[in-house]
């Protein structure tokens, strides 16, 4: 398994990205391609692809936040679901670190949700109560509540702010 950062648009796994993250995500919580192809210019941003010969197993895009690292996109391809593939990179992301993780899951209200939950428990997150609304990443959709995991630590107060201010402003706003 070889695992490479994604630089440009150009990159040979960057339409592999795109179709994966379409498949996987609602229109409310991913970027638009023009959108997504701008975030290769900053420095905070960074997407990786595992790779199993030319096949693209999964992707992750994630931001370094200062204090900890915000997963914003996780995803493996249907192929290499059920693998072990998914356990086995986003564990090796986690540990390269001494940054806590953040991310967003959508409500455990079906069996895929609670499933995602589930997978994301095993690899030590834990749920937050803190009520959090994704700011929209197109114009014209409304926030979208997600729920928050973190790790290694429950998310304080405090924390979630920093990252509500750095989501707002920097993330996901910068394209607006």
């Amino acid at each position: 398994m070889k695992r490479t950062v994604i630089r440009s648009a150009e990159d040979p796994f960057y339409p592999a990205f795109l179709a994966l993250c379409e498949s996987s995500f609602p229109l409310s919580e991913r970027r638009s391609p023009e959108d997504q192809r701008r975030l290769f210019s900053e420095d905070a941003y960074t997407l990786e692809a595992w790779a199993e010969g030319d096949l693209p197993a999964g992707f992750l895009g994630w931001w370094d936040c200062g204090d900890w690292r915000y997963a914003e996109h996780f995803a493996i391809h249907p192929a290499c679901r059920s693998t072990g593939y998914g356990s086995r990179f986003l564990s090796e992301w986690m540990h390269e670190s001494d940054l806590p993780v953040l991310l967003e899951i959508e409500p455990a209200t079906d069996e895929t949700a609670r499933r995602r939950q589930r997978f994301y428990h095993r690899l030590g997150f834990v749920d937050s109560d803190i009520v959090h609304y994704q700011p929209p990443y197109h114009r014209d959709m409304p926030a979208v509540r997600l729920w928050l995991m973190s790790w290694p630590q429950p998310l304080t107060q405090a924390a979630y702010e920093k990252f509500r201010q750095i989501q707002q402003t920097e993330i996901i706003p910068f394209f607006h």
